[in-house]
């Protein structure tokens, strides 16, 4: 059975709706929520600096407190920016389906390993090699490219999948159709044998898993690497983990609140279209969007990685008020 037009009027809004997430989420749509956003994130930032402070000076359980505190809120309000992690889940889960523990699941994985990364970082370049915050920052290019390649490969990969996805659905098809029109058969060759589309409990293998969780937690966050810096300078540096290690959960939770959002959306527009189309119907429609959200997700990595070889590397948004040196534990790295 073919995509009747109703279908093919849901794949488009979906893909439109897919297309406008992923253009707000890099080109910084709703501007003034997401200054907002990055002012709430600087003062909370500057507060984790005091709060280490603090803790340096008179380590107390109140002053643990208000650092796990602070760390918990800045990386709740971090994840709710702009940022290609959340474009490249909300896409595949939109497209690709999944349960709602497969979706908790890669959204607290993806945001440990940004926390894990962050560490890493600052231990192996600010403690091993001796260099400052800011050259530690400025290292976080590279490690975006990274993010950003893995991105595009995610992309292609789950466009492959999508691409033998259909080719199977359309075959069963046109078999389907032949056994229809052949009546000395018997009843039993009806059934292939085999599965002919890929099952929810399918989609997410241990290699797609890596690649997603990879593609958006590499990149760590630059409020984690600022924090870790200003922690080290303190002598604080595995308080500063354990706050880094609070903020991932922040994160966390903010980002399964948009990946349980897309698998709510996904499971209510294919239980619509199980009640207007066939079986074979509904495997080709969700093969379509999930080459659909392949293709996004190439495209989406492919376009970060031309910019961040083309512009400039920065600082960051949150050092781009340059400070002097001793400005550092109020929240800028000078």
């Amino acid at each position: 059975m073919s995509v009747n037009r109703h279908q093919a009027l849901v794949l488009i809004v979906l893909v439109a709706v897919l297309g406008t997430l992923v253009y707000w989420v890099t080109q910084g749509g709703f501007q003034t929520s997401s200054y907002q956003l990055l002012a709430w994130q600087r003062e909370l930032h500057r507060g984790l600096t005091l709060a280490i402070t603090e803790l340096s000076r008179e380590p107390s359980s109140a002053a643990w407190t208000t650092l796990l505190g602070v760390s918990f809120g800045y990386g709740v309000f971090h994840a709710a920016g702009p940022g290609h992690g959340k474009a490249v889940l909300a896409t595949y889960l939109a497209t690709h389906g999944g349960a709602v523990r497969r979706a908790l699941g890669l959204s607290f994985a993806a945001s440990l390993l940004q926390g894990v990364t962050a560490i890493a970082l600052v231990m192996v370049l600010v403690h091993g090699l001796g260099w400052v915050t800011r050259q530690a920052m400025g290292s976080v290019a590279w490690v975006e490219q990274g993010s950003f390649l893995l991105v595009a490969g995610l992309g292609l990969w789950l466009c492959w999948r999508a691409v033998r996805q259909l080719h199977r659905a359309y075959r069963h098809s046109a078999d389907t159709h032949d056994h229809d029109h052949d009546h000395d058969h018997d009843d039993n060759s009806h059934c292939c044998g085999g599965a002919h589309h890929i099952e929810p409990s399918q989609a997410l293998d241990w290699r797609t898993a890596l690649m997603t969780v990879g593609a958006i937690g590499m990149r760590p966050c630059s409020g984690a690497v600022l924090m870790l810096g200003a922690a080290s300078l303190l002598g604080q540096f595995a308080v500063g983990v354990a706050a880094v290690l609070v903020m991932s959960l922040g994160t966390a939770l903010t980002v399964s609140a948009l990946a349980l959002a897309s698998v709510v959306a996904r499971g209510w527009a294919q239980k619509r279209l199980a009640r207007q189309s066939s079986q074979q119907g509904l495997q080709q429609i969700t093969g379509w969007a999930a080459l659909s959200g392949g293709l996004i997700i190439a495209a989406l990595g492919i376009s970060l990685s031309v910019a961040g070889v083309t512009q400039p590397a920065g600082g960051g948004p949150l050092l781009n008020e340059p400070q002097p040196r001793t400005s550092l534990l109020s929240g800028q790295d000078g």
